[in-house]
């Protein structure tokens, strides 16, 4: 399971709206002729706490408008999901992006995951902590009996309420994550000015995991996804039809947390590899079977080197990328790689 981090939840403002499924055409905010509720709430080059109720809960999010923001033209989108743990706050924190979006001109945004509090344990002094996941499907289904994904011996992780009685090897939310995203791309999709051919997402650990299984679910929507350091259980691999979005997998050769290539985890948790997740994807868009080493402006920043599979049907891109290190996002004495890296691949892709 993804490592545990526990920053404080960042207070949301109250700002309550219902969200009505859109057409997949350009984006309604951007001929709205009185501004929305979003945007007067958001400053340009400024991070926003709001809110947008989804199935029966009222989720957070937080919004960043890119410095000079208008409004007039249309922006891409960029999704960023936090780990298991995290908080929207911290990851815009943590991963640069919001400072990134100022440069190059994107819109942000950090879905909150839903949370709940749990004991931390035996001689902890009854302190609790807040535990916030992502439903991937995979950590919290049943197991299959032919690929269990995890060991007899694995490491205990708090139950969700709303899951009732958690079996083994699970530990992530069962709410409706899937609809609240589909939800939330609708919704500022209806209260901005959004390109909508160019809706990614991004995913660091549990986030990672929930953002394959959002390119399988929602694969007419995005034009990209790219996990990190997180891939779904085993078993539970999953391609989205073709066309569907490009995909950039972000793995760290030393991860001992989600490992790359599909061994136990320390806590003894197993996770598809980052190989066998790429192989899925690529043949998923009929690209090359075998890989070839592609360039990038980063590589052997920290050892980072990536492979790319050629010839993927309707100018789809599917590329994997590692280096050396653990479970933490990519960067050095030199910047932000792992944030570049991603940029650039985004960049390039469209629905």
């Amino acid at each position: 399971m993804p490592a545990q981090r526990l920053p404080t939840l960042a207070t949301t403002v109250a700002l309550l709206a219902v969200a009505v499924p859109l057409a997949a055409t350009d984006s309604p905010g951007c001929s709205a002729r009185t501004a929305s509720s979003v945007s007067a709430a958001a400053q340009a080059g400024a991070s926003v706490d709001l809110e947008l109720a989804h199935d029966g809960l009222t989720r957070g999010y937080r919004l960043h408008l890119p410095a000079g923001h208008d409004g007039a033209q249309a922006l891409p989108l960029w999704l960023h999901v936090h780990g298991y743990t995290g908080s929207a706050a911290h990851s815009d924190g943590w991963t640069g992006l919001s400072e990134l979006a100022d440069r190059e001109g994107f819109v942000v945004v950090f879905p909150q995951g839903t949370s709940f509090e749990a004991p931390l344990g035996d001689g902890a002094g009854g302190r609790s902590a807040t535990i916030t996941s992502w439903n991937d499907l995979a950590c919290s289904a049943p197991l299959k009996p032919e690929a269990p994904a995890c060991r007899e011996d694995a490491s205990p992780y708090p139950c969700p309420p709303e899951c009732g009685t958690c079996g083994p090897c699970n530990w992530c939310s069962c709410h409706d994550d899937v609809g609240y995203v589909a939800a939330l791309i609708d919704h500022l999709s209806a209260e901005l000015c959004i390109d909508t051919d160019r809706v990614f997402a991004s995913g660091y650990s549990n986030g990672g995991m929930f953002v394959h299984r959002l390119g399988c679910a929602l694969g007419d929507r995005l034009a990209a996804v790219a996990p990190m350091h997180g891939y779904l259980a085993r078993g539970f691999d999953c391609a989205a039809e073709a066309p569907g979005p490009s995909m950039l997998l972000v793995g760290g050769a030393a991860d001992r947390t989600v490992p790359i290539d599909g061994s136990h985890a320390d806590d003894g948790y197993i996770y598809t590899s980052q190989r066998g997740v790429a192989e899925k994807w690529a043949g998923a868009r009929s690209c090359a079977a075998e890989p070839v080493a592609v360039e990038t402006p980063w590589d052997g920043r920290r050892g980072l080197t990536c492979v790319e599979y050629p010839g993927c049907a309707g100018g789809r891109a599917v590329r994997s990328c590692s280096w050396n290190d653990a479970h933490v996002w990519p960067r050095d004495d030199a910047g932000n790689f792992g944030g570049e890296l991603l940029w650039a691949f985004f960049s390039r892709a469209r629905q």
